[in-house]
């Protein structure tokens, strides 16, 4: 996953720490300024008649804090279930619900529709109908994720992946264990970068994996790997998956299969880059050291991500024309 981004050294406040994190941190703030307003407070200041005072007016504001931070958790327990739900429904929904002719050439979004010009300019296709390395390598890194994980599930594995956010070194976890269904038997990590992974990665994965118990991992990189990393890989059970044979594990697949992932992959607007923080299409910005993807809810939400070549090629182009 494609995660490299900055951000300034202005530390987070709490409610934006609630709204970007798991469901279960802001639950875990709310039960906390519950404790402190029935307990901590109570004890703190309320045997000291001087003090009590600053009892009167801090246990309002922890109730309020509290009431904040639990609308947060089901606000985002909310998401995250919408989330799994819609992953789970993942290509058989194209299959039942739409026709094919629909399915494999869904509307443009308005972000296609605005570069479309400088995309035929430069002699990109607006939307492909076959599998192709170009068609890899311009999968935006969420995207190429979502499509590795449909691609496991095609081939009858149940796979899910992760939340945005800190991943833990995981993008999606693969369950094959008969007797254990609730057992995750494989890891997967996937990084959509315009350079080849390095050993470091790898390595990373591995420490996952021991820390985890799990056995095998794949690495999956369009722009392959360096020879360090296919070293380590082969002396620790690790599968490393670059765009080549990515491209030859589609092709195998049936034609129906096939048309159906390339769909669910090129569907909408499938090469702008997700946010990593609050997972909304990131807009093209322009700085003295070149344009940049960045997020639309700045100064919320702070993440950054480098432009690809061929993105900053269209990009100049479109300002340009």
């Amino acid at each position: 996953m494609n995660r490299r981004y900055r951000k300034t050294r202005r530390e987070p406040g709490l409610i934006e720490i609630a709204l970007t994190s798991d469901w279960k941190v802001s639950a875990g703030m709310s039960a906390f300024c519950i404790v402190g307003a029935l307990v901590i407070v109570p004890v703190l200041f309320g045997g000291q008649p001087l003090l009590r005072g600053v009892a009167a007016l801090v246990t309002p504001l922890a109730w309020t804090m509290a009431t904040v931070f639990g609308c947060i958790s089901l606000l985002r327990f909310s998401r995250q279930q919408a989330k799994s739900s819609l992953s789970s429904v993942g290509v058989g929904a194209l299959r039942r619900t739409e026709p094919v002719s629909a399915a494999v050439n869904p509307p443009l979004s308005a972000l296609d529709e605005t570069l479309m010009p400088a995309r035929s300019a430069l002699g990109v296709p607006e939307r492909p109908t076959e599998w192709t390395r170009e068609v890899i390598d311009r999968l935006e890194w969420k995207r190429f994720e979502d499509v590795c994980c449909e691609f496991y599930r095609i081939k009858g594995i149940r796979a899910e992946t992760t939340d945005l956010g800190a991943d833990g070194g995981v993008d999606i976890r693969l369950f094959q264990d008969d007797g254990d269904p609730g057992r995750c038997t494989a890891i997967v990590q996937c990084k959509a970068w315009s350079q080849a992974a390095g050993v470091k990665l790898i390595r990373e994965l591995r420490g996952v994996m021991a820390h985890q118990s799990v056995e095998k991992g794949f690495f999956m990189a369009p722009n392959g790997f360096t020879d360090d990393a296919r070293a380590f890989a082969a002396e620790n059970r690790i599968t490393l998956v670059d765009g080549r044979l990515f491209l030859a594990m589609l092709e195998r697949l049936t034609e129906t299969s096939r048309a159906e992932l390339l769909a669910f992959a090129t569907a909408g607007d499938w090469t702008t880059p997700t946010c990593p923080g609050c997972g909304t299409k990131m807009v093209a910005r322009d700085s003295k050291r070149g344009p940049f993807w960045g997020c639309p809810s700045f100064p919320r939400c702070r993440s950054m991500l480098p432009m690809r070549a061929a993105d900053k090629r269209t990009y100049r182009h479109g300002v340009e024309g």
